[in-house]
């Protein structure tokens, strides 16, 4: 009897996965981007939650020329900017070039008391998938590695009230167009606030270490959007520029410092985005 061309994937797969389980040596170049991504060694998922500082400090908006009711001050400063890309197949794993969608951001923020207002201004980076996406925006209080996601019945978005435990605000990326900003206004007594970006394809799909709109509260890292080798759907990048990937092009050639950075645990090129291969990117 013929057996079906997926049972022999299977089992190539499974071999695969032994192979990694037991460190056999295996020729990278005869393997897929999924296949040459699981073959880092990432023993700390924190990592993926080093790129950028996921907490603004309120406490400088109360004190000097800030105290203002008009003034707005910007994160991130000097120039740069969040970037926020993502793989949009969760909970499969893509092609692992995280430039399905990729957003590029800076948020100002005014207080008075213990209200937060402000904006988020963004531009469509790069478009590289072909799922329909909506984009979502989470608020959380922030102590140390703890986040709280900030109630419905606080904020309001574009002058329109969330609905008390109802989901987090998103919208369809097609009516976002190619630059979009978002206004909100929120009370919450914390000094310590982030504000990050998600998407929704058939599901959330948050950047790695961040768990799903409907848990309250949890401490980063959180294993939801980490494959089981803790390779994330998504991550959040704090830099002045940020080349993309080519389609299809495997994360690890476009940048290629990024696996001594992830396996050292951070402590090797720390600034690997800022060195991308030319050949696998563009801007």
């Amino acid at each position: 009897m013929r057996r079906p061309i997926c049972f022999y994937f299977m089992f190539l797969l499974f071999l695969f996965n032994g192979c990694l389980d037991k460190n056999i040596e295996v020729d990278e170049e005869s393997l897929t981007n999924q296949q040459r991504m699981q073959l880092l060694k990432i023993e700390d998922p924190s990592i993926w939650n080093t790129l950028t500082t996921q907490s603004i400090d309120l406490g400088e908006l109360e004190t000097s020329a800030l105290k203002s009711a008009t003034a707005i001050q910007e994160y991130p400063k000097n120039g740069k900017y969040y970037f926020a890309l993502y793989e949009d197949l969760f909970p499969y794993e893509g092609d692992y070039d995280f430039n399905d969608v990729i957003i590029k951001s800076k948020i100002g923020l005014q207080k008075s008391g213990n209200t937060i207002s402000g904006y988020v201004n963004s531009t469509l980076h790069n478009r590289g998938g072909g799922k329909p996406a909506n984009i979502g925006l989470m608020f959380y209080e922030v102590s140390g590695k703890s986040y709280t996601r900030i109630d419905n019945e606080n904020i309001t978005v574009d002058g329109e009230q969330l609905e008390a435990g109802g989901d987090p605000w998103k919208k369809p990326l097609t009516e976002l167009g190619k630059e979009w900003q978002i206004n909100f206004s929120f009370t919450n007594a914390s000094n310590n606030i982030w504000i990050s970006y998600f998407i929704y394809t058939d599901q959330e799909i948050f950047t790695g270490g961040f768990a799903p709109s409907k848990i309250k509260k949890f401490d980063i890292p959180q294993p939801d959007f980490l494959t089981k080798r803790n390779l994330p759907w998504g991550l959040e990048i704090e830099t002045e520029s940020f080349a993309i990937p080519n389609e299809k092009e495997l994360f690890l050639n476009a940048y290629p410092e990024f696996k001594e950075w992830a396996e050292s645990g951070g402590v090797k090129n720390k600034k690997w985005y800022e060195s991308p291969d030319s050949n696998y990117t563009h801007n």
